[in-house]
């Protein structure tokens, strides 16, 4: 399963003892997935490093050391991969243009016939599985591997 991941959920690799940095540090020996991101999101991690660091009371040099170790587990996907479906996904989500890349992103890999899931805690984003992209929460997703 593909798993594209937006930022949201990537916050909480930051926070110490969270499922979401346990999900992503393992996911391959347990669960079996393929975790993904749209490359921007390195950009948005570092523009709130502060308020990460802040949030979830790490030091600036542990949120570097785990920032850079991050692309060791998460696939960190170019644009020019999945640009031509940013007009379906600016579409789709008209009202919601911050997440047009991670709909671009999923419906890329859709496209290429994988299994896709859109890892978000955004409740407007559901609006993506009329168009074939499963969209679930943190606990949701949970759920689903423990089945």
């Amino acid at each position: 399963m593909k798993l594209v991941i937006d930022a949201n959920v990537l916050f909480s690799f930051f926070k110490k003892e969270s499922i979401v940095r346990e999900l992503i540090l393992d996911p391959g020996l347990k669960y079996n997935l393929e975790l993904f991101t749209p490359e921007y999101v390195l950009e948005e991690l570092v523009r709130h490093k502060d308020e990460i660091c802040s949030k979830f009371g790490i030091t600036l040099a542990d949120f570097d050391i785990m920032f850079f170790s991050l692309e060791l587990f998460v696939k960190v996907v170019p644009g020019l991969v999945f640009n031509d479906f940013l007009p379906r996904a600016e579409e789709i989500l008209s009202s919601h243009k911050k997440d047009v890349p991670y709909a671009a992103l999923s419906l890329y890999f859709k496209s290429k016939g994988y299994e896709v899931v859109l890892w978000t805690q955004e409740k407007k984003l559901k609006d993506l599985e009329e168009h074939g992209i499963r969209v679930l929460s943190i606990s949701e997703l949970l759920e689903n591997l423990q089945r």
